[in-house]
C-alpha cells in the first residue's frame, strides 16, 4: 500500500489506557495527513483522555489502496491506538468539516462493519455521532448518525460520555431518547429543535499541550493554539462568522504560556496562532512581542490576515517563513465588497500590498469569489485590475522586479445555512463557466498565475450544503456508484453524483441553484444558531442596498441575538 505510516499509530502524544470506563473513537473523514491536522479532533482527544475515565482513540479514512486490501482480506476499520475494530467502541464521533467528505463517512462505516443507517444498527453497535460546522445543517446526513453535537464540542462532550456510561446495556432507542434530552444534542430518531451549544470561555486547561505528532508529514505540522473563537466582522457569505459567535478571546498570557508549554513537549519549531481573524485579537501585538522575546528561534505564523497595512506590519514581529503573503479581498469592486460586508476599501488593498512588498514579500496570493449576489462584469474586471495593481506595486517596491509573483485564486460562491445569503441559489454551471472564461481571457499572464476551482465539485458542495433529508439518498447512491475522496481532484467523479441526485428526482445543478422564499420555513430551522432570523433578513436586505454593518466590537451592537445572559463577548486579558 502507499504510505503505510498512515496506519501504524504509536505517535508521540498518542494515548494508551489499560483501564477505562468507555471507549470513544474520534475520526476525521479524510486521509491521515489531513485528519491529524484537524484541531477539533486534537482538542477533544486531549480533553477526553486527560479529564475523564474514558479512552479516546482515532481512526481516519483509509486511502483506496488499503480500503481494497481491507475488503479483500476481511479486515475491519481499526483505531490507531489499539488496532482494535472501531465497531467494538462504545461511541464513534466523526467531524463534519466539509460537505465533500460525506461519502468518506459512508466508506468508513462500511469498512468498519457498522450499518450506514442508524435505523439498522443494533444494541452492540457503537453510538455514532457527528459534530463540527456542517452539523449546522445535519439533515443531509441525518440518516447515517445516531445523534449530532450542535456547536462547541467541549460544552457537551462530558455529558455525552457520562450518559453513555450510565445507559450501557439499555436498548438503543431508549438510550437515544435520553441523549435527545441533552442541551446541544440533536437526535434524528427524536427530532426536536436544538440550540447551538456555546462555551463562555476558552479555558487554559483545554489547550492540547501534548498534541499528537504525526508519523509522516501532515498539512499543518506545527504547534497550534486557538487564540480566539468567533468573528464579528460580519461578512455575509461566511458561515463560520455566524456559527462561532460571539468573540471569545484567550488571554495573552495563556496564549504565550500555552505555546511555550506545547513546544517544550513536542519540539516543534513553528507555532500557528489559530483564529478566523488572528490579527483582530486585542492583544496580538503583545503576544507576538512576548514570543519573539522569549522564543527567538520560534517561527510564528498568522494564518488569517486582514487586508490592511496594520495587519501586514504585524508579520514583522514574527519569524515567518518565506516571502509569501496571502490576502483575501473576496470581491473585485468596492460596491460588491459592500454587498458582502467585506469592510475593505480599495485604499486598504493598495496600502496592504505596498506594505507586503516593502516588507520583503515577493509572492502575494489573492483570494476572490465569483458568483456572489448582484455580481456584474464590472466586478469581474475588478479582480483583473487588483491583480494587475498588485503586480505593478510589487515591481516598484522590490529590488528584483522579476521575482514578483501574483497568484490569484478564484472560488465559486456557495450559499451556506444560517447566513444572510441562505435564501439565495447558487450560480449555474453556465454562469460560472462564463465568468471563469472572462477572467481567463482578461487576466494578464506575465507574473500573474490564475487558478480557479473546478465548477463541478463546487456544485456538488452547494447541492449538499443546503440539502434536506432526501439528500441522504443522493449521498448514499453516489457513494455506491464509486464516489469517495471527492475533495481530491484525482478521485472526484461527477458521474457518480449525477446518479446520486437522479435517485431523488433532480440534478446536482438544480439542487445547488435552488433558492428559498423568505416567508417559508427553511430545512435547517430546527437548528438554532442563536442568531435571529430577523437579523439575517435585515442583513440580506442591506446587502442588496450595498449597505455595510460595522463590526460590533468597535461599533454599536447590531442586535444579532447571540449575546444573551452568560453568552457574551469576551475580549481582552
Amino acid at each position: 500500500m502507499e504510505k503505510p505510516a498512515r496506519y501504524i499509530g504509536g505517535e508521540v502524544g498518542s494515548v494508551s489506557k489499560a483501564e477505562y470506563t468507555c471507549r470513544l473513537v474520534l475520526s476525521y473523514p479524510d486521509v491521515y495527513e489531513i485528519g491529524t491536522a484537524n484541531q477539533a479532533v486534537q482538542l477533544l482527544y486531549s480533553l477526553v483522555n486527560n479529564s475523564s475515565g474514558c479512552w479516546a482513540e482515532r481512526a481516519y479514512c483509509p486511502w483506496p489502496d488499503l480500503a481494497e486490501l481491507m475488503r479483500r482480506e476481511d479486515v475491519p476499520l481499526f483505531s490507531l491506538e489499539s488496532w482494535r475494530p472501531v465497531r467494538d467502541a462504545d461511541l464513534w464521533g466523526i467531524t463534519l468539516q466539509h460537505e465533500l467528505n460525506y461519502t468518506n463517512i459512508l466508506e468508513m462505516m462500511d469498512l468498519a462493519g457498522v450499518p450506514v443507517h442508524w435505523r439498522d444498527r443494533g444494541d452492540r453497535d457503537p453510538l455514532v455521532f457527528a459534530g463540527g460546522p456542517c452539523a449546522s445543517n445535519p439533515h443531509p446526513v441525518a440518516a447515517f448518525f445516531d445523534f449530532f453535537i450542535i456547536g462547541d464540542g467541549e460544552r457537551v462532550i462530558s455529558e455525552v460520555l457520562s450518559l453513555c456510561e450510565e445507559t450501557k446495556g439499555q436498548k438503543r432507542l431508549l438510550r437515544l431518547e435520553r441523549f435527545a434530552a441533552l442541551d446541544g444534542v440533536y437526535v434524528p430518531a427524536f427530532p426536536a429543535p436544538v440550540a447551538r451549544a456555546v462555551i463562555t470561555d476558552l479555558e487554559y486547561g483545554n489547550i492540547p499541550f501534548s498534541p499528537i505528532i504525526p508519523s509522516m508529514h501532515s498539512v499543518h505540522d506545527r504547534a497550534t493554539v486557538e487564540i480566539k473563537r468567533g468573528c464579528t466582522r460580519g461578512c455575509r457569505f461566511c458561515m463560520a462568522g455566524i456559527w462561532y459567535r460571539p468573540v471569545r478571546e484567550r488571554g495573552t498570557g495563556d496564549v504565550c504560556s500555552g505555546i511555550t508549554e506545547m513546544i517544550v513537549r513536542t519540539g516543534y519549531e513553528e507555532a500557528s496562532l489559530s483564529s478566523l481573524s488572528a490579527t483582530d485579537h486585542s492583544g496580538i501585538q503583545e503576544i507576538l512581542r512576548e514570543l519573539a522575546e522569549k522564543q527567538p528561534s520560534l517561527t510564528v505564523s498568522l494564518p488569517s490576515l486582514r487586508v490592511d497595512p496594520e495587519s501586514i506590519r504585524l508579520l514583522r514581529l514574527t519569524r515567518s517563513r518565506g516571502g509569501s503573503i496571502t490576502l483575501a479581498p473576496e470581491a473585485g469592486s468596492q460596491r460588491l465588497r459592500d454587498v458582502i460586508n467585506k469592510q475593505v476599501s480599495d485604499e486598504d488593498i493598495k496600502k496592504a500590498l505596498n506594505e507586503a512588498f516593502s516588507g520583503g514579500a515577493t509572492t502575494v496570493k489573492l483570494y476572490f469569489m465569483i458568483g456572489l449576489p448582484t455580481e456584474t462584469e464590472a466586478d469581474l474586471q475588478g479582480i483583473v485590475d487588483i491583480a494587475a495593481m498588485a503586480r505593478s506595486i510589487g515591481r516598484k517596491a522590490t529590488r528584483n522586479p522579476g521575482r514578483v509573483q501574483i497568484n490569484v485564486s478564484v472560488a465559486s460562491f456557495i450559499p451556506k445555512p444560517h447566513t444572510p445569503f441562505q435564501w439565495e441559489g447558487m450560480n449555474t454551471r453556465a454562469q460560472l463557466a462564463q465568468k471563469q472564461e472572462f477572467l481567463k481571457k482578461n487576466m494578464p499572464r506575465k507574473q500573474i498565475k490564475l487558478s480557479m476551482h473546478d465548477i463541478e465539485p463546487s456544485l456538488v458542495e452547494g447541492a449538499m450544503a443546503r440539502g434536506t433529508a432526501e439528500t441522504s439518498l443522493a449521498i448514499e447512491t453516489a457513494w455506491r456508484a464509486g464516489a469517495r475522496f471527492d475533495d481530491w481532484t484525482e478521485h472526484f467523479d461527477f458521474s457518480a453524483w449525477e446518479k446520486g441526485f437522479a435517485a431523488v428526482g433532480t440534478t446536482v445543478e438544480q439542487q445547488a441553484a435552488r433558492g428559498f422564499p423568505v416567508d417559508e420555513p427553511l430545512p435547517w430551522d430546527s437548528i438554532d444558531s442563536r442568531i435571529s432570523r430577523e437579523f439575517l433578513l435585515e442583513e440580506k436586505e442591506k446587502a442588496y442596498r450595498a449597505q455595510i454593518t460595522p463590526d460590533c466590537r468597535w461599533a454599536e451592537c447590531a442586535i444579532c441575538g447571540v449575546c444573551d445572559g452568560e453568552i457574551d463577548m469576551r475580549v481582552g486579558s
